[in-house]
């Protein structure tokens, strides 16, 4: 088992406790008094390294973005989503060790746990090699999003309008959206907007004019979106679009 999946991710470890010490979720030692060691300090090493990698990436890549477009870029590749998708691309958690109550409920799609074993496992692999390896191996299971942000054409959507056409293709209803705060003195303002399904806020966000404000909601709420309403994005990098 633990061949096939270093098969699939092309990477043979020297220290197998190390893999093997990746895939253990917390759950698997429950009820044990002294358990196998899990995850969770491998996920913290791993969450780090896939940061810097593909923080280093744009910022040579889309030099031409601004600071806060880079990280909304990164903060969509890095979100629990998108790595519970390249997650599933290996089908990781088929390998991971679970307690019995994850079992009984489904955490082998679960998208938190899928996303905190693909850090656990780069985080192992920069132990087990060094981060020149876990970079190759990272910006591989990233190429194809990756690709799409260094593309020429794409550019920065509008937030607004991406979340009103997704909200639209399941339910007949606008997102609101509201000023909730003002802080500071003209010409220093800055504002808070928060954006409602149904009298339900589904996302936040501030900027120093109305209009920034309430796209940095709808963003925030495009990246959540799945908690309130089931629906398919119009593309992995949604809010990217051509010209």
């Amino acid at each position: 088992m633990m061949e096939e999946l270093e098969h699939k991710i092309n990477y043979t470890f020297k220290n197998k406790e190390l893999l093997r010490n990746a895939l253990i979720h917390k759950s698997y030692n429950e009820g044990v008094k002294k358990g196998l060691p899990d995850n969770e300090k491998l996920e913290f090493l791993g969450d780090s390294v896939i940061n810097l990698v593909i923080t280093d990436f744009l910022y040579r890549r889309l030099s031409n973005l601004s600071e806060g477009e880079l990280s909304k870029v990164k903060s969509h590749l890095v979100s629990t989503n998108s790595l519970a998708r390249i997650s599933a691309s290996v089908n990781l958690s088929d390998y991971a060790f679970l307690g019995k109550g994850e079992e009984k409920n489904d955490g082998r799609n679960n998208n938190k746990i899928s996303a905190s074993l693909f850090e656990a496992l780069m985080g192992a692999i920069y132990l087990d090699s060094s981060f020149k390896n876990v970079t190759s191996i990272i910006i591989a299971c990233f190429k194809e999003a990756l690709d799409k942000f260094t593309k020429k054409e794409i550019k920065i959507n509008d937030y607004k309008s991406e979340l009103q056409e997704l909200i639209q293709r399941k339910k007949n209803y606008l997102p609101i959206y509201k000023i909730i705060d003002e802080t500071g003195k003209p010409p220093n303002v800055f504002f808070t907007a928060a954006v409602y399904l149904e009298n339900t806020e589904i996302g936040r966000g501030g900027g120093n004019n109305k209009r920034k404000a309430e796209q940095d909601a709808a963003f925030n709420a495009l990246k959540n979106i799945d908690e309130f309403i089931n629906y398919e994005k119009l593309s992995e990098v949604f809010f990217l679009k051509k010209d």
